[in-house]
């Protein structure tokens, strides 16, 4: 074993980190065992050093947010403001008499006059709803506004004039979130959770996108939507609070967890939690789409309705008399397009048809024909009616936990 190469003085590498400006000064020492120990001396980048990676914050494309320590720390204090916690009186009948208990979870404030965005199963049947800001401030006798069971979200309206702590005249301005896309997240795209698991005031967990698209028959719901698959610590209390991206903008509603299993998270897509919202407001309740059909997903490996290896939508079956019917989609038929758009799996037709009532959309669909190979694409147009909201979030078969 040869000599130990010894270490420069304090002295010097404060001197050479000064020259250098930038990078990672480092020595390493072998011990009597043949162990290397590996020291890092990491300097703050200067102007110069920004300059040479490239890496300056105010020469970035707007939107672009760089990666630093605080990173999410800086996409949590934008939100966290308007971040709330729910206790919601709930009763229940037994056989032993009607049974009391408190109901808690989180929620987000959408406008500043105290309008409260969260899951329907954290509200319930409650009877009094007290509503807590991240600041301390409580507000008694909160009004619900509306509620949809089916898409589990639901809007609280804060009465201002009943808070536990003074305000100025009139009713005070309340801080709001800023309302994102769930459309362009990808999995692995860093989300933050945020809300008060187990009755934890302002708690921010981390983690990422694990899929954008987890349909809810996948993972044993009733809910015909998909959801936001992530990584993030979401625990009971956590339900109805805000997922947001690290922009600080609302992407998702925190939502449940899976049970028996760590980092499988699930949140509403903020792109259709948001179409819930703006139909209570305007209508007190939620008309879903009737089309008509069940399509399946499938990879054409021969290459038989266009390039081999491509996935193409194929409708299994139709309903007699529903839309599709009357439109003329049949069994077997390929979807090439939809309301305008290529096709290429089930989400992208669920993603174009929307909550409002009477749509007529242009579908492009390629018919096989035994009798001629080369069938041209056939255009129909669906006018897609609804039908009542309602109905129960969860199935009995799932393993899945809300976290209210």
């Amino acid at each position: 074993m040869g000599p130990s190469a010894s270490l420069p003085s304090p002295r010097v590498v404060g001197r050479r980190l000064a020259d250098a400006g930038r990078g990672a000064l480092w020595r390493r020492r072998r011990g009597s065992l043949g162990a290397t120990m590996v020291f890092f001396f990491v300097p703050k980048a200067t102007a110069a050093a920004e300059e040479d990676v490239g890496y300056r914050a105010d020469s970035q494309p707007q939107g672009t947010t760089l990666l630093h320590r605080n990173f999410v720390s800086r996409a949590a204090a934008k939100a966290l403001p308007a971040v709330v916690n729910i206790t919601v009186e709930v009763s229940e009948a037994t056989l032993f008499g009607v049974r009391r208990g408190v109901s808690a979870g989180s929620g987000f404030i959408v406008r500043d006059d105290g309008l409260v965005v969260t899951n329907a199963h954290v509200i319930r049947n409650g009877q009094s709803i007290t509503v807590t800001l991240n600041d301390g401030r409580r507000f008694l006798g909160c009004k619900l506004v509306a509620m949809d069971r089916s898409s589990d979200v639901a809007l609280v309206q804060i009465d201002t004039t009943r808070g536990s702590s003074p305000t100025t005249k009139g009713r005070p301005r309340l801080p709001t979130v800023s309302i994102g896309s769930s459309s362009r997240l990808v999995p692995g795209d860093f989300v933050v959770a945020l809300g008060s698991p187990l009755n934890l005031a302002n708690s921010v967990t981390c983690g990422i996108v694990s899929a954008t698209a987890r349909h809810g028959s996948e993972i044993g719901m009733a809910q015909r939507t998909d959801f936001l698959q992530v990584d993030c610590a979401i625990n009971v209390g956590n339900s109805g609070g805000p997922l947001v991206d690290l922009d600080g903008q609302v992407v998702g509603i925190n939502t449940m967890k899976a049970q028996m299993a760590d980092g499988i998270s699930f949140a509403i897509p903020i792109d259709s939690a948001w179409q819930v919202v703006r139909h209570l407001l305007k209508h007190g309740q939620v008309t879903r789409p009737v089309v008509g059909f069940k399509m399946v997903a499938v990879v054409d490996a021969d290459g038989i309705w266009g390039t081999p290896g491509e996935t193409k939508v194929v409708i299994a079956q139709t309903m007699p008399g529903s839309p599709a019917d009357k439109a003329g989609v049949k069994a077997n038929d390929v979807v090439l397009d939809f309301d305008g758009r290529p096709v290429t799996n089930v989400p992208d037709i669920l993603a174009r048809i929307h909550l409002d009532p009477f749509q007529r959309i242009p579908v492009t669909i390629l018919r096989p024909n035994p009798d001629d190979p080369f069938s041209k694409p056939t255009k129909l147009h669906l006018t897609i009616t609804t039908e009542p909201g309602g109905g129960s979030t969860m199935s009995s078969s799932s393993s899945l936990r809300p976290t209210e």
